[in-house]
């Protein structure tokens, strides 16, 4: 719950509310009517409704590309070989998607 309402969630949050909105507009529209037979109003209304619920489920559930669950080090073990290091892994038992970010410690591979 840390991550909600940080720059990096509110550019996340916003990009899908936007995607919401255009795709429930894009549902509303009648295949074949003439522009002055749609109604905006209730387009605009519905679509807009659409992107509060699509802001509010991102509180409720986090959103998957905002933040990092922890940091797998990986050094070499052998010349074939790794050893991969799970950093704050306690926290990572209760989760079903993890995201991690992945660190060579030992520099750039050669």
């Amino acid at each position: 719950m840390n991550d909600i309402f940080t720059i990096s969630w509110l550019k996340a949050a916003g990009n899908r509310a936007v995607k919401t909105i255009a795709q429930t507009a894009l549902g509303l529209f009648t295949v074949g009517s003439a522009l002055n037979e749609i109604n905006w109003m209730y387009i605009l209304s519905v679509s807009v409704v659409a992107g509060i619920y699509s802001i509010l489920m991102n509180i409720v559930a986090s959103l998957p590309e905002v933040g990092t669950d922890g940091i797998i080090k990986v050094s070499r073990n052998q010349p074939s070989g790794y050893i991969c290091e799970i950093n704050n892994g306690a926290s990572l038992v209760d989760k079903k998607i993890v995201n991690l970010t992945v660190v060579n410690i030992d520099g750039p591979s050669q």
